[in-house]
């Protein structure tokens, strides 16, 4: 029989849940880079339009489209999670994340079917967005309920980890498959990535199929039932908690989205013709920082439990967001002009990123409480994901718009970067009861 009721928490079936959670929840960063990275390489296959900004904007709108349904599927996987179970939901977002993303890399080009292939590739992205919509925050929900509370810090980073190995990951495995098929890789070498991608989510659906409930849902639904709409509760009871999520969460994602994030497509299009910089080393060595960002943030998260413990679960957000704030402009700086010295303030700005971005997920499921918890977390951080890569625009706008030097540019480069780091502090300030 699947699953199990725990009679009391263990450290195996924390750790994993935490990493069945680290596992799916990657993919959310392995999409961004990879779908930046082959942004030309789809627009190719899937919408060969003989007017390029049609076909820029068919592209980026698959892209986005899995960014905006990912508040519907926080409110559809909220409601089992909450009303039905954690254990089920998890194991439903997992299976549907898994078989999206590997389809992708399956599907048939326009060539071969014409129009019904770039209408898969939205179904795809469509659904793949509903799946991260649920695990995004729900998952962590999950995770974190099977872990006894004075561990909890420290297998928070473990989970939370998951974001930043898919940034290195990505973009090593971009580049090995690269250079182990130079000449087919926009043939054949593209599938393989996103074939490689689904593999996690479905390593973490045999974990949860074999995994157990959460004691505190449980104990929950025991006492007092469950709550019929779950998110009105939140919306109506715990606005106050709700905005301190939303300001938290919303800073760390534009400052993802908004920076580092999209190093790989604004590097080569952007920074490299105005500062006349070959437009391939340019790609090359973003996603050289990216890797070295990844390691940064992996090695951050790892440590945010001591943190934590250290300064307080507030005081863990405010402290490297703040040195995030006052050092942006020199990280992108050195990124932009390709200066050697910039892989060390790429993993300098990982380490403080992931300090700062991994006592979310512990912080948001202590603030709500058991009966709406799950729906609280992914409707907010969900939001949020649709809203972030808007700022991508903006930089692309602002980038446009600099004067080409490499102080202008930088400057401008990071002004959502700074003002994502801002949000964080003035979140942090706003006090909540915990449960």
């Amino acid at each position: 029989m699947f699953g199990s009721t725990p009679k009391q928490l263990t450290l195996k079936q924390s750790l994993l849940a935490a990493i069945s959670t680290m596992l799916v929840w990657g993919l959310e960063y392995y999409d961004i880079i990879l779908f930046a990275s082959l942004a030309p390489i789809l627009e190719m296959y899937f919408f060969p339009s003989k007017i390029a900004i049609i076909g820029a904007i068919e592209t980026w709108g698959a892209f986005a489209t899995t960014y905006f349904v990912r508040p519907i599927g926080a409110i559809i996987f909220g409601w089992i999670g909450d009303v039905h179970g954690r254990r089920l939901a998890t194991i439903l977002d997992a299976a549907l994340v898994g078989l999206a993303t590997l389809f992708i890399g399956l599907l048939p080009t326009y060539d071969t079917v014409g129009a019904l292939a770039p209408i898969l590739l939205y179904l795809m992205r469509f659904l793949q967005g509903i799946g991260l919509g649920g695990e995004a925050g729900g998952g962590a929900t999950w995770a974190l309920e099977l872990t006894p509370r004075t561990i909890r810090p420290y297998i928070n980073g473990v989970m939370y980890s998951g974001l930043s190995w898919a940034v290195f990951l990505t973009s090593f495995v971009t580049l090995s498959v690269k250079s182990a098929m130079p000449q087919t890789f926009s043939i054949y070498g593209w599938r393989i990535l996103f074939i490689t991608g689904a593999l996690p989510a479905i390593i973490a659906l045999i974990i949860r199929l074999w995994g157990s409930e959460s004691l505190e849902w449980i104990e929950q639904i025991k006492s007092k039932g469950v709550v019929k709409v779950p998110l009105g509760v939140v919306l109506s009871r715990y606005w106050v908690p709700f905005i301190a999520l939303i300001l938290i969460n919303l800073g760390l994602t534009i400052y993802y989205y908004g920076g580092s994030g999209y190093w790989a497509y604004v590097m080569p299009k952007l920074i490299a013709p105005k500062l006349q910089l070959p437009a391939n080393k340019a790609y090359t060595w973003a996603l050289v920082l990216g890797m070295y960002g990844g390691i940064g943030a992996v090695i951050g998260e790892l440590l945010s439990g001591f943190l934590v413990r250290t300064l307080g679960i507030r005081g863990s957000f405010i402290a490297p967001s703040a040195l995030l704030l006052v050092t942006s402009p020199f990280i992108a700086y050195l990124a932009f002009t390709l200066n050697p010295l910039s892989t060390y303030t790429s993993l300098l700005m990982g380490i403080l990123f992931g300090l700062a971005a991994a006592p979310q997920t512990l912080y948001f499921t202590s603030i709500f409480p058991t009966e709406v918890r799950w729906s609280a977390v992914a409707f907010g951080w969900n939001l949020n994901a649709s809203i972030g890569p808007l700022t991508t625009i903006a930089v692309i706008l602002l980038l446009e718009l600099s004067p080409s030097s490499p102080t202008a540019l930088a400057i401008y480069g990071s002004i959502i970067m700074i003002a994502g780091a801002l949000l964080v502090v003035l979140g942090s300030l706003i006090r909540t009861k915990e449960y």
